[in-house]
C-alpha cells in the first residue's frame, strides 16, 4: 500500500502537467498578418516552441524556434527565442496575461494574445494539452520559461 502511495506520490506531478500548450495570437485567424506561437511544456521541462504566420497568399506556415534562455529586456524579466534565420526575438509575459514579443532593435515589436483553441458553437476538437484561459497560459510561461 505505502509503495502505491510513494509511487503516486512521484508520478502525480509528471502527469498533472505532463504535457501542455501556451497559444498566443497577434490578431484573429481570419487577419491577413496572423501569427501564433505555441509553448509546450512537457514533463514540467520547456519544450518545443512553434510558430506560425500567414503568407500573402493565406496559406500558414510553421516552424520550431529554439529556447535561449532567461534574459531581460528594458528592465522586464524575457526569454529568448531564435529562429531558423538566426532572429533573436524578446518574449516578455505581461500582467494582463498578454505576451509583448519583441526585438532589440526595435524593428519587431507586437502583443500577442491568449489563443483559444477548441470547439466553437459545438463544432470542433476539445484540445485537451492546451492552457484553459489566458491566466492559466501565461502562468505557464512564468513557471517554466522565467526560471
Amino acid at each position: 500500500m505505502y509503495r502505491l502511495l510513494i509511487y503516486l506520490t512521484l508520478l502525480l506531478p509528471a502527469t498533472t502537467f505532463a504535457q501542455r500548450v501556451a497559444n498566443f495570437s497577434y490578431k484573429n485567424f481570419n487577419a491577413k498578418d496572423f501569427e501564433a506561437y505555441g509553448f509546450w511544456v512537457n514533463a514540467n521541462q520547456v519544450g518545443d516552441i512553434n510558430y506560425s504566420y500567414k503568407t500573402p497568399e493565406g496559406d500558414i506556415k510553421s516552424m520550431k524556434l529554439q529556447y535561449e534562455g532567461v534574459d531581460m529586456m528594458n528592465g522586464e524579466k524575457a526569454f529568448k527565442v531564435l529562429f531558423p534565420n538566426n532572429l533573436r526575438l524578446y518574449v516578455i509575459p505581461k500582467k494582463n496575461n498578454t505576451l509583448k514579443i519583441a526585438s532589440l532593435d526595435g524593428k519587431y515589436s507586437k502583443t500577442f494574445r491568449w489563443l483559444y483553441e477548441g470547439p466553437v458553437e459545438g463544432r470542433g476538437t476539445f484540445c485537451e494539452a492546451c492552457a484553459e484561459n489566458a491566466a492559466e497560459a501565461t502562468k505557464l510561461l512564468t513557471t517554466y520559461y522565467l526560471k
